[in-house]
Formats: structure tokens, sequence, C-alpha cells
């Protein structure tokens, strides 16, 4: 059953009308939606997934009406954020927001690193990321849209609330993922490079802040892989 992302949905609403031309783009000319037909309808704040029946559809709107519902529990208990360099190109961004939506990531905060390279970020591939991470969550079953943010810059003072782990490429003074020890429960940051590595500068800052120094094995991962890989270790093993 086809599940949809709506933000405007209250616990209260036995009826719907669709009118976004993206959703009725997608559900008429697409899955050629058909009177009767149940759809999935959720709004994360709510942790529900409403079913609904289709009453009526013509090209300017569908209005659907309360079937019935359900408690999803698909989030774990703590916020596990990736906070990472960005990369190269806009089709990694992609990826690894795809990736990480689908594995239960709870925020997104990319930023500027000393060895990011330009990236152009217009208002319109901005609004395709965010689209990329509300399909990933409805094909998921995830129950909440993670939060998506860019910043030129960090103060990792900030991010003293949390546990905080940084990953390099190299094992010198740092702790393999699988011996990496995490206060259970607390929410989690994980940093991840850019292309080439965090800067010697980056590492200084990292451990004079008291991150965790981590590396995961002698193989060197391209940066859309190791957040997807680090992020899933971790959350398996804190659940």
């Amino acid at each position: 059953m086809q599940r949809f992302y709506f933000e405007a949905l209250e616990e209260k609403d036995d009826s719907i009308t669709i009118k976004n031309p993206l959703v009725l783009n997608q559900m008429i000319k697409v899955l050629r939606v058909r009177e009767w037909e149940e759809f999935v309808f959720f709004n994360w704040v709510l942790d529900i997934d409403f079913i609904f029946k289709v009453i009526s559809v013509d090209k300017r709107e569908i209005y659907l009406e309360k079937v019935w519902y359900k408690e999803v529990d698909s989030e774990i208990d703590y916020d596990i954020n990736i906070i990472s360099a960005l990369p190269n190109k806009i089709e990694k961004l992609e990826y690894v927001l795809q990736k990480w939506t689908e594995i239960w990531v709870s925020n997104f905060l990319f930023f500027k690193s000393d060895r990011s390279q330009k990236i152009n970020l217009s208002d319109n591939k901005l609004e395709r990321l965010e689209k990329i991470i509300i399909e990933a969550a409805e094909q998921s079953g995830r129950s909440r849209v993670p939060e998506f943010a860019i910043a030129d810059d960090l103060d990792l003072s900030d991010f003293s609330w949390a546990e905080n782990v940084f990953f390099h490429t190299k094992d010198n003074n740092s702790t393999s993922l699988k011996n990496v020890s995490l206060e259970l429960g607390k929410d989690i940051n994980i940093f991840t490079w850019p292309e080439w590595g965090f800067s010697v500068e980056e590492i200084s800052a990292f451990e004079k802040s008291w991150f965790k120094r981590v590396h995961l094995w002698n193989r060197i991962l391209r940066t859309e892989t190791t957040p997807v890989v680090t992020s899933f270790y971790i959350i398996q093993n804190n659940i």
C-alpha cells in the first residue's frame, strides 16, 4: 500500500483533500489512482499511519475518507545525527540523504570543511533534497521525517550535549568501530569526512573537544559510504 507524508494531517481528520500538484501528479499519472483504492498517510508528530480510501478523483483534487489507523513504532528512543562535510557532487548528497533516512538517522547537518569542494545548491536543488528525504521516509515505513541543514562552519561547543564520534581513515590514536563505547540511549553525533579526509587542524579541534576518534578498518571508504555503514552499525548496537 503506497504511503505518503501529509504534514497537515490531524488525528481528528475523517477526510482529506489532496490538491498539491506534485502529489496529484504522482497519484494520478504514476499510480493511476482509482476510486475505492486505499493509501496510507502519516504525520510524524503523531506516530500514526492513517489509512484513507479514495472517494473521488479529478485532475484538480482527490478526496479521501479515513478507514482505519494504526500506531507506528519505527523510531529509536534517541537521536542519531550525521554531521558531514559537504561532498563534491550533488549526486552524492542525494544518495546519502536517501540511505541515511532509510536507516533511522534523525537529522542531517552538512558543513564546509577545510577540504570540501565548492558545490552549488540552488533553491530548486534544496527542494529536491527535501523531497528525497520525504520519499525515503515514506518508502521505509518511518514515522519521522529527518531535518536537513547546511552550515558554513561549526562551533564544536554546540555539540557538547551528546556523544560525539568522528571518523578518520587512519587508526593512529583511535578506536575501531567494533570497540567504540557509547552511552546507551544518549543522543549521538557522527562526524564524517570529505574527500581526502579531515585536515590536521580539524582533527586537533575534534580531539580538544573530547570527541571520540574512530577508524573503520584497513580499507578507505568513500565519503558517501562511510555514514551509511557507521550509523547503521551504531544504531544496531544501541537499540
